[in-house]
């Protein structure tokens, strides 16, 4: 028997439990959104990055999430005008000013699918904290500049 038909002799309660188990293998946040931007599921990984509760998340849209903290000028261009454009976008960043984190600098990969089994419409994004890199990136540039001053002077 082959996995996919495996997948289609699921029962709902089995799909659910398969479904949330491989969100939490996933090690960065992920947040799965329903068309109208409210949340379905998010992973373990979403709420303690985020600093915040199944409780206070599910169901909630998006900008609402954690005072509002993701009520993201950027974030909104990317779900409400890019995003019924194309399937999907890569490696899109954002900085913004988190209350519970501080500034960071995030990376965000989403995609849109279509469940035909209940015509749903969701959206599932992945975020990448990458505000180390840039500021390792930052440093080595800074680096590579006083080297070249340097060798100049010199």
């Amino acid at each position: 028997m082959d996995y996919k038909k495996k997948l289609r002799d699921l029962d709902i309660e089995d799909a659910l439990k398969y479904t949330e188990s491989i969100i939490n293998t996933v090690h960065d946040p992920l947040i799965i959104l329903y068309e109208d931007f409210k949340v379905a599921l998010a992973n373990q990984p979403f709420y303690h990055t985020f600093k915040v509760k199944p409780s206070e998340t599910d169901g909630q849209f998006i900008y609402d999430l954690g005072n509002r903290q993701w009520d993201i000028p950027k974030l909104r261009h990317l779900l409400e005008e890019i995003l019924p454009k194309t399937t999907s976008f890569d490696n899109f960043e954002v900085e913004h000013d988190f209350p519970s984190l501080g500034k960071r600098i995030m990376l965000l990969n989403a995609c849109r699918i279509y469940m035909e089994a209940n015509r749903t419409k969701l959206i599932i994004i992945t975020i990448k904290d990458i505000t180390d890199r840039k500021k390792i990136d930052e440093l080595q540039d800074k680096v590579r500049e006083l080297e070249r001053r340097l060798k100049t002077n010199f």
